[in-house]
């Protein structure tokens, strides 16, 4: 499983620097609504697979795991939330 996660971040960190390059392009508030926008949509896919394996843990019987899992759901979610609120200040 190890290895799996290795070749998911390779894949995750090249479209993460490919992303910025188009934000650098953009300047002031424009820049800032892209790199706010893409937090959301980059935490989004973090929170749904955090969700994913608390179900399995918790179907594994890796309560107290499952349960942590849980919590960091809850507090990645208050923060895209908040990501959301900022955005629409601007």
């Amino acid at each position: 499983m190890k290895h799996q996660h290795h070749e998911n971040r390779e894949n995750h960190n090249h479209q993460h620097e490919h992303e910025h390059e188009d934000h650098n392009k953009l300047h002031g508030t424009q820049r800032l609504r892209a790199l706010i926008s893409h937090w959301i949509e980059h935490n989004t896919g973090h929170l749904e697979k955090i969700k994913e394996y608390a179900k399995f843990a918790k179907e594994e019987g890796i309560v107290e795991a499952a349960e942590h899992l849980n919590e960091a759901v809850n507090h990645l979610q208050k923060s895209i939330e908040a990501l959301e609120s900022a955005l629409k200040h601007i």
